[in-house]
């Protein structure tokens, strides 16, 4: 059933399919007509859907475009309308063009790629118009399609028009030719046909109905394009004049940067001199910025909704309402504030875990905290206006970053020292505080120059005050912060004072964000310290009593296991947020005050330039906190090599317990680091854009010198990879050129030795090759040691192997890993060993543990001089008979 139901689908698709691709399967004219005719009869039934959706294509581009246009106007309005004494409105125009114009450059609408394809359809309805009519019979002309829209080969119709009579002549001919051909076979037949060639009435009939379709859709595309066309070349203008304004906007603010950080405004020591003159000229500027007036009339009197907008066109007024709307955000936080703490009242009294947890000294800063939290949340407002969207953002910047402060002090101090050092702070923040509301304002130029240094002086005062008072009472850390922020804000005050009043307001707003982030990153630091004492040290002891295979050194670095996340934090995480806080605080400082390309210039633009190879700050910054993740990458892949290392051996070899020196580590972790190291290198090749092919042609031409020179240093190269391959490993004893010792490390260059006297000694690869060292613990651990001893002559030699066999079994003992000092198959092994001059000579051999050996040899001597004594055996000491012989002559 279920096949039978397919084929019927098959069956009918391919009857679907068979109209559909009669053009391409060349079924006959009339056929191909027919097909076409209906194709374009679907198209042309959906004509007013597809000229509705172009329309509205269309409409949709218009009023972007009209928009653009709007905007470009009052950009332009907007920027040539500032004064050089507003500073302030003068960043903000010139910042809002070079936003603009960039949006405009990332939107642009492709108006050439739409005619463009416009220009491919009308053309292709224009070449299928054509090829149907000159379909025989051939029409003359079409009538339904303009002139302007139909397609002209020139070549072909010159063509046609010079043999026009031969080509008539010749197609009579052939008609002629094909009826006389056709009649006869009509009269055969009986039946009548058409010449192949022409199309028959029914194909004449699809052709018209297909030049009828055709045409339609033509003037369609053609009225279309019409439309985009016009729209585009007022587009065009307008990115025009938005380019004019952008250039404009380029250069004023070079000239902007020159007055505020190279000329500077005038200075405090000339307003002195001359006081009221100035005044004066605060006075008018405040006049002419603010119309306190017109707006108090307009209070007494009521308003409406087109009072409102008269005011929000009048640009006095409506910075006079600015200062109403700043005073009521003001307002409304310290409200939330102290609603906030009547909120937490109840919570610190019936929730008795809360009240017990949360001192008092804290409670006042933890209802800050929910009122900032309840002020962001409900000064939220979609406003159309982009000056007040602005100013809420830069408001929302402060109290973030004020959060941020509040909640690093509470985290990091104990509730009594919390009051004195958040006193501290209060000078830093009321400063940033009255710089953001002067931004917000839009102050003119000579109020500043005016008020802010004696107001900047005042702050100094206060910081200063602060330190000293709360030196004694506030965390140390804080006070030390607190001398800091003095510094800067006199380092401020000099600045205004000089007349750079933009400089020291910006150098302000940056040390509020900077110490944010600080106190932020301290917050972190402290809660890790929290974390390594009440969690982290436990769980390293409790890894460390697992960790039973290894011992010392190793199993120190397995620890990693335990420490990783602190590990991350401390040394990849905190160094990170050191090294971004600068970038990012002198960012949103700048940003402000809408100085950010000059951010741009700082960071991104090389400082440092020869050729291709550049180097910028952003380039230093982003190389050394790479550096911290790449070493911080480079300890846990080797620690997770080591790992796998060691069970893989466990397994292996089914122990529980290894040696130091039984496993190779050295080799995987040089790999490890190599690697690791030279895809850096590859990174900081990149960032800097160190031309690669500069130091293939050096390499290529040094390469003979380099290696004459570094001839040595390339032979301990690969000599230490040897080395490290397997021949030689960390941990085993090794005796060159008379030095014995146990190898401690293995480098690419020289191979370090700790000897028996606790010395180290490097040993160049190189030589230990050329020297031939011997690896006294490659095939096992032990080594023949002999300890030779003398007995009296006349002695029993078998009571002196019988108490020392006995005897010297005391040391059958094991070491730290539970391997047998000396050897237990072999043992002690007693021999006669030689004559000597004045004892017989007795060899006690064994074999001992090459790290055992030293300590070995005093601990056998000693017991063997307390065997022999127990057993009443003689060590005799030399003797030396001398016989004196007279002289007969005497």
């Amino acid at each position: 059933m279920k096949k039978r139901k397919f084929l019927i689908l098959l069956a009918a698709l391919l009857l679907m399919a068979v109209p559909a691709m009669a053009v391409f399967t060349g079924l006959g004219l009339d056929a191909t007509l027919s097909n076409l005719r209906r194709e374009l009869y679907r198209d042309y039934t959906q004509i007013s859907s597809t000229r509705e959706k172009m329309e509205s294509g269309y409409a949709v581009q218009h009023w972007k475009m009209v928009d653009i246009v709007k905007k470009c106007n009052d950009l332009s309005l907007m920027l040539y309308s500032q004064k050089q004494d507003y500073t302030f409105d003068i960043s903000y125009a010139l910042e809002k063009v070079a936003q603009e114009f960039t949006d405009f450059n990332k939107n642009r609408t492709p108006y050439d790629r739409i005619v463009s394809s416009l220009d491919v359809e009308i053309n292709r309805y224009a070449r299928l118009i054509e090829s149907l009519r000159r379909l025989p019979p051939e029409l003359r002309d079409v009538e339904v399609v303009p002139d302007s829209l139909a397609y002209h080969n020139d070549t072909l119709d010159a063509h046609l028009l010079q043999n026009a009579s031969l080509l008539q002549q010749e197609l009579q001919e052939q008609v002629e030719a094909v009826l006389a051909f056709n009649a006869a076979q009509d009269a055969a037949s009986g039946e009548e046909s058409v010449p192949a060639f022409i199309l028959s009435e029914a194909g004449q009939t699809d052709r018209d109905s297909c030049l009828l379709y055709a045409s339609e859709l033509l003037k369609l595309y053609a009225e279309t394009r019409e439309q985009v066309i016009a729209d585009s070349t007022h587009y065009r203008e307008a990115m025009l004049r938005m380019e004019e304004s952008y250039q404009y906007a380029r250069d004023y603010y070079d000239i902007l940067e020159d007055k505020v950080f190279v000329e500077g405004q005038t200075p405090w020591q000339s307003i002195l001199k001359n006081p009221g003159e100035y005044w004066k000229a605060t006075q008018d500027a405040l006049a002419e910025k603010y119309s306190l007036s017109a707006l108090r009339e307009w209070i007494k009197n009521g308003y409406d909704e087109h009072d409102i907008e008269a005011i929000t066109s009048d640009s006095r007024m409506y910075n006079v309402l600015k200062i109403y709307w700043v005073l009521i955000y003001f307002l409304s936080f310290f409200i939330l504030w102290g609603l906030s703490a009547l909120l937490l009242m109840p919570v610190y009294r019936f929730v008795k875990p809360i009240g017990k947890r949360v001192a008092k000294e804290q409670r006042r800063y933890l209802a800050l905290l929910l009122g900032c939290v309840l002020f962001l949340i409900l000064s939220y407002e979609g406003s159309n206006d982009d000056l007040v969207r602005q100013a809420i953002r830069i408001m929302h910047t402060f109290i973030g970053l004020l959060m941020a402060i509040n909640m690093a002090l509470i985290i990091r101090l104990e509730p009594d020292k919390l009051k004195n050092s958040v006193r501290i702070y209060l000078p830093t923040v009321f400063s940033a505080l009255f710089v953001i509301t002067f931004r917000v304002l839009f102050v003119p130029n000579a109020f500043l120059n005016f008020f802010f240094p004696p107001l900047l002086l005042c702050m100094v005062l206060w910081q200063l005050a602060a330190n000293l008072r709360r030196s004694g009472k506030a965390d140390q850390t804080d006070v030390v912060i607190g001398w800091v922020s003095f510094g800067i804000t006199t380092i401020a005050l000099g600045i205004s004072w000089a007349g750079f009043i933009f400089l020291a307001l910006i150098i302000l707003v940056w040390w509020y964000f900077q110490l944010a982030l600080i106190l932020a990153i301290l917050s972190v630091w402290d809660l890790m310290l929290l974390y390594k004492e009440e969690r982290m040290d436990k769980r390293i002891e409790e890894y460390r009593n697992r960790i039973t295979y290894v011992t010392g050194q190793a199993k120190e670095q397995l620890l990693f296991h335990a420490t990783w996340f602190y590990d991350l934090i401390r040394e990849v995480l905190i160094p990170l947020l050191v090294l971004c806080s600068l970038p990012a605080c002198i960012y949103w400082a700048l940003n402000i005050f809408e100085f950010n390309d000059l951010y741009r210039t700082i960071f991104e633009v090389p400082f440092l330039r020869q050729g291709e190879f550049q180097v910028s700050l952003y380039s230093i910054l982003f190389l050394t906190g790479m550096f911290t993740v790449f070493r911080y990458a480079n300890r846990a892949i080797r620690t997770l090599w080591q790992t796998f290392k060691y069970h893989r051996f466990l397994r292996k070899h089914n122990r529980k317990s290894i040696r130091n020196n039984e496993i190779n580590l050295s080799l995987g972790n040089s790999l490890i680091s190599v690697f690791i190291w030279f895809v850096y290198t590859d990174l900081f090749i990149i960032t800097l854009n160190i031309p690669t092919r500069s130091l293939g042609l050096i390499a290529g031409g040094l390469s003979a010198g380099i290696g004459l020179a570094l001839k040595d240093i390339l032979n301990n190269f690969i000599y230490g990879i040897q080395l490290m391959g397997g021949r030689l490993r960390v941990g085993d004893w090794i005796d060159c050129d008379g030095v014995r010792g146990k190898v401690v490390d293995i480098n690419y260059q020289t191979t370090l030795v700790e000897t028996l006297f606790d010395t180290q000694v490097a040993f160049l690869n190189s030589s230990l090759f050329s020297k031939n060292f011997t690896n006294l613990t490659r095939n096992n651990a032990y080594e023949l040691t002999i300890i030779n001893v003398g007995v009296a002559y006349g002695t029993n030699f078998q009571k002196v192997r019988e108490a020392l066999e006995k005897g010297l079994a005391a040391l059958m003992t094991k070491d730290k890993y539970g391997r047998d000092i000396v050897e237990p198959t072999y043992g002690h092994y007693i021999r006669f060993d030689d004559f000597g001059d004045s004892s017989v000579n007795v060899a006690v051999r064994q074999y001992v543990l090459v790290s055992e050996q030293v300590e070995y040899r005093y601990q056998c001597k000693e017991l063997i001089y307390k065997i022999l004594a127990e057993n009443g055996i003689t060590i005799p000491f030399p003797q030396r008979d001398v016989h004196m012989i007279e002289s007969k002559n005497k």
